[in-house]
């Protein structure tokens, strides 16, 4: 309203100025400036005897300032540039600087051209879990191969991101799946519950957050949130199938192993030398404990109950009687198992069952 009310005035302002200026002219007979029109000195000669006796006609401005020559009055270009700009400038600047200070997910929440996740895809209910945080889309970055959209499902007590990415081929999806498993794991303290060529599953012990990555088509999913029922069970609601077993796990252990063992892991040499050198000592020092260890592998098998087994054999020995640790896992672990060859140097963590004829044994492995 304020604009409008200066163009207005502005207007009128400029009809009466020139109304007064042809005026002026008419009296004088000649072309007259813009000091001349507000000038005493010329409205006193074009009232002259010369003029006759016509009465003096003066502007509003120069009524105001009745003895000595008015100044002009400030134009509209003047008013607009000195009013009008700012205020224009102001106008933008206010707005740049909001959007400036917004957080990516407000920005793409009010941006109309924002891309927008396939229909679907974030229902508002799956099962007992409803949408918390509407889809966020998040662009092309270092660490994320393609764009993505994420949003936050809660079942009243546990709360899911769900993330997801499109691609237009197998091949970008398997290399967008190998790039995204190195970016989430941690560079300590997890424990992995699946490593297959379709799926990825761990447990990030230091917050106890549960990860799953699995690929469904050309779309990559990933999966996070705390404790593996609630994730594994929307995870079945998204794949329209059974909830994935949950794996047991003991935390104070785990994390018992990981502190003490992570920076500097055991190997298989040294478990070897402490049971060759004093096997009592060495039952009271692991029995019965998780440990966290590493080796060349010689043996990557099955063992006689049909489980997946990795087994070490102290370097440069021949036989088991040289020593030798066996490590069994779960059968769900068989393929990851199944990835290990001979040579390969493993870490592992598993629960220590003792020693048997010079083979030391390791129950209920995982592979880091």
């Amino acid at each position: 309203m304020g604009l409008l009310r200066l163009l207005i005035r502005g207007s009128r302002d400029a009809a009466e100025e020139y109304s007064a200026k042809r005026d002026l002219e008419r009296k004088l007979g000649r072309k007259v400036s813009e000091e001349e029109l507000y000038s005493l000195g010329s409205h006193l000669d074009a009232a002259g005897p010369g003029n006759g006796q016509m009465p003096l006609v003066s502007t509003p401005r120069e009524s105001s300032v009745p003895f000595g020559d008015a100044k002009p009055p400030m134009t509209f270009t003047k008013k607009l540039l000195l009013f009008g700009i700012p205020l224009l400038l102001l106008c933008i600047i206010l707005p740049v600087a909001y959007v400036g200070l917004m957080s990516e997910y407000e920005y793409n929440r009010i941006n109309p051209w924002t891309p927008k996740p396939p229909a679907g895809t974030f229902p508002a209910q799956m099962g007992a879990f409803h949408l918390k945080q509407s889809p966020d889309w998040n662009g092309v970055k270092s660490y994320n191969p393609a764009e993505n959209w994420e949003g936050e499902y809660t079942n009243g007590t546990n709360y899911i991101k769900y993330k997801f990415w499109n691609y237009k081929s197998e091949a970008e999806l398997n290399e967008a799946f190998d790039k995204q498993k190195k970016y989430i794991t941690p560079s300590s303290k997890f424990k992995i519950f699946d490593d297959s060529p379709a799926r990825y599953s761990f447990m990030n012990l230091s917050g106890e957050s549960v990860y799953v990555l699995y690929k469904d088509g050309t779309q990559l999913k990933q999966l996070t949130g705390s404790g593996q029922q609630p994730i594994y069970e929307f995870e079945g609601l998204l794949k329209n199938t059974a909830p994935a077993a949950v794996v047991p796990v003991n935390y104070s252990e785990l994390k018992a192993a990981t502190d003490s063992n992570n920076n500097s892991p055991l190997t298989v040499v040294q478990l070897l030398d402490d049971y060759k050198k004093d096997s009592d000592a060495a039952d009271k020092k692991y029995k019965g404990k998780t440990i966290i260890f590493k080796g060349t592998v010689e043996v990557a098998d099955k063992d006689k109950e049909g489980k997946p087994m990795i087994a070490f054999l102290r370097p440069g020995a021949k036989n088991p009687n040289e020593g030798m640790v066996a490590c069994s896992f779960d059968k769900s672990q068989e393929s990851v198992v199944s990835k290990v060859k001979k040579g390969d140097t493993v870490l592992l963590q598993g629960k220590v069952f003792g020693s048997i004829m010079d083979v030391m044994i390791i129950q209920n492995c995982t592979k880091f």
